[in-house]
């Protein structure tokens, strides 16, 4: 009885106040969603206070560790705070996760193994150029074993090592005594190849390693089959090899194992948050220069561009126009990434797919030069 009348006056109150309830202030602010957070966060992101954006953001994944706004701001504004780039990655690629609802770019390994018949590297054109068909000719070239023979002035001895400096392009091998008279038509010699990784939906592949003679074959482009996938195409690398007391020459011949890491796509249920995801990885990787991965940021530029037909950054979100983004300027920065492997191939098939450096010779002395000034104009 006496916890009763102890409860009462509580009771009473309670029920005044379910009668009073127009009585109450009506300025109480509503609680503070995760997207309210990320929205704060943009707005200091515009207004360049990238410290008071990145507690805003962190503020949204506290709220809700399921919000791939909070991600996807966090990894922006980690672009322009170094202290935050040990875990920029991880940001944009729970923002991709999580508003694509899976892991659209995996990163793989993989080796296969050339067949007798040249099917699994398969040669696009597995026929030397006529000039040197001309030079082994009367060289009394056998095709894999190069012995000494006399030059046709009979003046000096033709090595192996000679004809391999031909093929190089070096042009040691000059019977008229003239400038060069060989060398330079000879030099190259690469045989294109194509093949099908063994996950489907390749994105990117800078180069692969031929595990028997450790010569590097850039890739060229990565285009579709036709038939629902891609082919990678590259190049294989002529090398001369010393086998006993003969000379083999060899591009990717049969048994050879053939090592590359690649990117592929899983595509379906992208937003806008993911495609500016992609933007931003592969950004992020462009800002760490030399520790940056240009292996996912070309894959990251290549998800989008197969994603979408045209791409604005926030378009339609809360943070549209916060940043001013263009497809040009991220294949510009996919092609910086890739020159600075080295992986000149690719970065010009970047440049290339967007219109630019069509009419650049990866075979000229200035090829280089004039590649990496088109990516200084992709990313002006």
């Amino acid at each position: 009885m006496k916890a009763l009348r102890a409860l009462l006056p509580t009771l009473a109150g309670l029920v005044l106040l379910a009668g009073c309830g127009d009585q109450l202030p009506s300025d109480i602010p509503d609680p503070i969603t995760a997207e309210g957070y990320a929205d704060s966060g943009w707005a200091a992101y515009a207004d360049g206070d990238f410290e008071q954006a990145m507690e805003y953001f962190q503020a949204a994944i506290e709220a809700d560790v399921s919000y791939p706004g909070g991600y996807l701001g966090a990894g922006w504004t980690s672009i322009s705070q170094g202290d935050y780039w040990v875990i920029a990655d991880n940001y944009f690629y729970m923002a991709a996760q999580l508003s694509a609802g899976h892991a659209p770019i995996v990163l793989r390994s993989e080796t296969k193994v050339q067949d007798t018949l040249w099917t699994v590297f398969e040669c696009v054109n597995p026929v030397l150029p006529d000039s040197v068909y001309e030079v082994l000719g009367m060289l009394g070239d056998t095709l894999y074993n190069w012995p000494p023979v006399p030059d046709p002035q009979d003046t000096v001895i033709i090595t192996p090592e000679i004809i391999g400096d031909y093929l190089y392009g070096a042009g040691i091998f000059n019977p008229s005594g003239t400038e060069n008279d060989y060398g330079p038509f000879y030099g190259g010699i690469d045989f294109t190849y194509r093949f099908h990784t063994d996950a489907p939906g390749v994105v990117a592949m800078l180069n692969a390693v031929n595990g028997f003679s450790q010569e590097n074959c850039p890739v060229d482009s990565i285009v579709p089959d036709g038939a629902g996938d891609y082919w990678v195409y590259l190049e294989g690398s002529y090398l001369r090899v010393h086998v006993g007391d003969i000379y083999i020459r060899t591009w990717i011949c049969a048994d050879n194992e053939m090592s590359y890491d690649y990117a592929t796509m899983t595509p379906g249920g992208f937003t806008q948050d993911t495609y500016d995801a992609f933007a931003g990885w592969a950004l992020f990787q462009h800002a760490r220069g030399g520790n940056g991965d240009p292996l996912l940021a070309n894959a990251a530029v290549w998800v989008l561009d197969r994603s979408t037909d045209s791409y604005d950054f926030g378009a339609g979100t809360a943070h549209d126009g916060v940043i001013d983004l263009s497809m040009v300027q991220l294949k510009g920065t996919a092609a910086a990434m890739a020159f600075m492997e080295e992986a000149f191939r690719f970065a010009w098939f970047d440049c290339t797919s967007e219109g630019f450096g069509l009419g650049l010779m990866p075979t000229r002395d200035d090829f280089l030069p004039l590649l990496l000034q088109v990516i200084e104009d992709m990313l002006s």
